[in-house]
């Protein structure tokens, strides 16, 4: 895949989560999901956090310090709690911009990349800790922290959005 695809897929999995979410009033929005769980707003959020750690990535920083979650265990569920609990008070507004502030930050970064660049294996980006693949192309980092992240959660927001219709 060329960096213009991979930035194509980007922008498209973006627009169609922004235009889902363009969908759901603010009410929507910050209502607690099925079970008193994440609210819509939570993951954007949750989004805006991986696309920090990718950014850090990017520019050799630790991933975690730039998530918020500095020296929590690197297991994903812990991670992603220590995010949620961060930023579980934020207003909707508060969320949309980190949601929004993360994105801009990262595709200026990612637009400056080629596709030699995402071909490149994650040692040449950090020294990897205890289990950390090392040799898969850092494209594989791209796309779970964005077009397959983005796919996800719109999967979860589309089924969040049905269940009160269920009630």
């Amino acid at each position: 895949m060329t960096a213009d695809e991979v930035r194509a897929r980007i922008n498209a999995k973006r627009q169609e989560l922004v235009d889902l979410i363009a969908t759901t009033n603010a009410a929507g929005l910050s209502a607690p999901g099925p079970d008193g769980g994440w609210a819509i707003k939570d993951h954007l959020v949750h989004l805006g956090a991986w696309e920090h750690w990718l950014l850090a990535l990017f520019e050799r920083r630790d991933r975690l310090a730039a998530m918020g979650a500095a020296g929590v265990d690197r297991e994903i569920d812990a991670v992603n709690a220590v995010v949620y609990e961060k930023h579980r008070h934020d207003t909707l507004d508060q969320a949309r911009a980190y949601f929004n502030d993360a994105h801009d930050q990262l595709m200026a970064v990612l637009n400056q990349q080629s596709t030699e660049d995402f071909e490149r294996p994650y040692k040449a980006f950090f020294e990897p800790a205890e289990g950390e693949a090392s040799i898969q192309p850092v494209l594989v980092a791209v796309a779970a922290n964005t077009y397959d992240h983005y796919e996800e959660h719109i999967r979860w927001i589309k089924e969040m959005r049905a269940k009160p219709a269920q009630r």
